[in-house]
């Protein structure tokens, strides 16, 4: 008997499980979406002359698996154009174009020499971590230096995180280089001397001719008969090895019966769903990942005026800059047709962990921050032609330093209610396609299938 599974919530990664489902000839399972639209954080803005995201701006693969997703959806890929290859971080006021090799870095005066030993001599590096849970900031400032960490980790942590690396874990925000460490006793060595996964492939960046939606769009399209719009989950009970799911659709509340289920929603819309088992609805109510607030503004600027033209990939701004901003996206040299030829298309970064009171402003407030920091860095006076404010209240989880408890909490529940998952990007990994390939293998671990 082929066993029925609910999936709640229809982001990136419920999507993503729906499909490793089909993919498996697993077809009788539905997925409950409370709202009227499928792709959770991922929203694409398109009119007659600008084409950019309000979400997650671009797709970062490197596993074949995910490759093989896109191919089957029949999507075409666009890469960013060769304008788009040079990367800034911003310091002493001057966006510096960050080195794309190991030599050029070392030869730049992006650093100082200092620091360039550091880095070389980072394989002799015995120093031990201080505590189990250690920071972000405390490693890199233990296996190089504090100029290291302020002018090239403080400011990636900030462009992908919105976090603070003082507060979050080296162990669960980045494994791979706490496992150099144990292992290798060296992040360099570990580079070097570690296997290549057996599904890896050269790192590209992509979006889709469409937008970061198309995706979205496509899997829809997949999984249409087994998606319900509009329909939130109230509670789950476990009863006699069956789950019992309180469903409101339509303002109508109705119960269906299930084998499995898997929650894919944000951690921070849990309290919303009850589970009628005692411990672990307690459990739960402990678990508190945090996602700070965060704004976007995307500008567009005719050409003419801004004094230097801004090619490139973006730019990002270290804490120590003393900017409202986190960090600048290119959109118009990143990719073709997003904005009309005369014009500059630019997204920019407020709030985070960094400074969440700046993402709650009014639009008119942020607005104006912005400006005065592109004015300081670019030296752009003129008034746009074209702002739009998003808002995001919680954007991305932070693998804190007491992460491991909650993620313990998770699997105690698991446990307490067997045939009950938890996958998204509050476990192993933020990104599009960590999300996309822990569905992947929680999908098949739900049916009993080998994956590797």
């Amino acid at each position: 008997m082929i066993e029925k599974v609910a999936i709640i919530g229809a982001g990136i990664s419920g999507l993503s499980f729906g499909y490793q489902l089909i993919k498996n000839n697993h077809h009788n399972f539905t997925i409950y979406e409370s709202t009227s639209r499928c792709g959770g954080v991922i929203s694409t803005h398109s009119d007659s002359k600008y084409l950019y995201e309000e979400g997650p701006n671009t797709f970062s693969i490197s596993d074949k698996r995910t490759l093989q997703m896109i191919n089957d959806l029949n999507l075409e890929i666009v890469y960013p154009l060769d304008s788009s290859k040079a990367r800034y971080i911003l310091r002493n006021n001057e966006p510096k174009n960050i080195p794309n090799s190991f030599f050029s870095f070392l030869t730049s005066d992006f650093i100082s020499l200092t620091t360039k030993f550091k880095i070389l001599k980072e394989v002799f590096n015995r120093k031990k971590p201080l505590n189990e849970t250690e920071s972000i900031y405390d490693f890199f400032e233990r296996r190089f230096n504090k100029e290291f960490v302020e002018y090239l980790v403080n400011p990636f942590i900030a462009g992908t995180f919105s976090g603070n690396p003082k507060t979050l874990s080296i162990k669960h925000a980045f494994p791979k280089m706490y496992d150099f460490e144990n292992e290798y006793k060296s992040i360099t060595k570990g580079f070097i001397k570690s296997k290549k996964p057996p599904n890896q492939i050269k790192r590209s960046i992509i979006s889709f001719k469409s937008g970061m939606e198309e995706l979205i769009i496509s899997l829809s399209k997949l999984l249409e008969k087994q998606i319900c719009l509009n329909s939130k989950v109230i509670s789950i009970d476990n009863v006699d090895s069956k789950f019992l799911l309180k469903i409101s659709i339509n303002n109508e509340i109705i119960t269906r019966v299930y084998d499995k289920v898997v929650v894919t929603i944000p951690i921070h819309k849990l309290n919303e769903l009850k589970l009628t088992d005692q411990d672990s609805n307690d459990l739960k109510n402990n678990i508190v990942i945090d996602y700070p607030p965060l704004s976007t503004i995307t500008l567009s600027y005719k050409k003419k005026d801004i004094p230097l033209p801004i090619n490139g990939f973006g730019l990002l701004v270290p804490e120590i800059e003393k900017k409202n901003i986190l960090g600048v996206l290119y959109l118009s040299s990143m990719f073709d047709y997003r904005a009309p030829k005369d014009e500059t298309l630019l997204t920019v970064f407020i709030g985070g962990s960094r400074q969440p009171s700046l993402a709650s402003l009014s639009k008119k407030e942020i607005i104006k921050l912005v400006k005065t920091d592109l004015k300081s860095i670019y030296g752009i006076i003129n008034q746009p032609v074209y702002v739009e404010h998003k808002y995001w209240p919680q954007s991305i989880p932070q693998y804190s330093l007491d992460y491991q408890n909650h993620l313990n909490s998770l699997k105690k529940i698991e446990r307490n209610l067997n045939g009950l998952t938890f996958t998204g990007n509050y476990i192993g990994g933020i990104s599009l396609e960590n999300n996309i390939l822990n569905a992947m293998k929680s999908a098949n671990k739900l049916i009993n299938y080998n994956y590797e």
